[in-house]
């Protein structure tokens, strides 16, 4: 269902599960991430905004394979595993999103993230949110976004079809993602702007989401600024 106001656009998604991104999306993670990967590109004399625009959404590895191709990242990535986990100060809910996960305790929801679990749980933990029955890390995956492994195996370990899954994320990849799983894909305009998202419906964070439960149904009415 769609309602028009003069400024914006309500829509009503009716789903069967909720399925979240964590970085950017149910968590600001920003100054930890971009420190790892300004320490990283400052290693390898190469410019932090274009890692940036190419990691945001991506596994780590993904990110250090497409700047330097054929070199062995094992140690640069326990190194940044072991900061990444350590680093949790800072670390915030994004705004509206301890509502809306409180609305669905009682539901089948996932987090399906590109980092890895102690990280992933680490991260919720920090941001006062509670950690879902099922999270799919990375690790636990063999391909990460943009392909829809990761959705596909939440789904399946939640019981629910893909396409009775509604999906929110904050990266291009991710809503790649969570496209190519056959699912229905919310974007948040927390990390990237509107056209290198692509995507609608388009919100700027939890705030415009509100849960109503309609017994193994959920309606999730969104609200988008026109």
């Amino acid at each position: 269902m769609m309602v028009l106001g003069s400024d914006f656009i309500t829509l009503t998604i009716s789903c069967r599960a909720v399925l979240f991104d964590m970085d950017g999306t149910l968590v600001d993670s920003t100054r930890v991430v971009e420190a790892a990967w300004e320490w990283w590109a400052k290693r390898h004399d190469l410019p932090l905004e274009t890692v940036l625009s190419f990691s945001h959404g991506r596994p780590t590895i993904a990110t250090m394979e497409q700047f330097l191709p054929g070199q062995d990242h094992t140690g640069e990535l326990e190194e940044m595993t072991r900061y990444e986990e350590i680093e949790v100060g800072g670390i915030l809910a994004i705004p509206g999103a301890v509502q809306v996960v409180g609305a669905l305790q009682n539901h089948p929801w996932a987090i399906v993230t590109s980092a890895w679990r102690m990280l992933a749980e680490a991260r919720v933990v920090a941001a006062g949110l509670p950690l879902p029955n099922v999270i799919v890390p990375v690790d636990e995956i063999r391909n990460g976004k943009p392909d829809p492994e990761g959705y596909l195996c939440a789904a399946e370990q939640l019981g629910v079809p893909p396409q009775e899954c509604l999906v929110f994320e904050d990266t291009r990849p991710g809503i790649e993602a969570g496209l190519n799983a056959g699912m229905h894909v919310v974007g948040l305009l927390t990390t990237m702007p509107a056209d290198q998202l692509r995507h609608r419906p388009l919100i700027r964070d939890f705030r415009e989401v509100t849960i109503r439960p309609e017994g193994d149904r959920l309606n999730v009415e969104i609200t988008e600024a026109i």
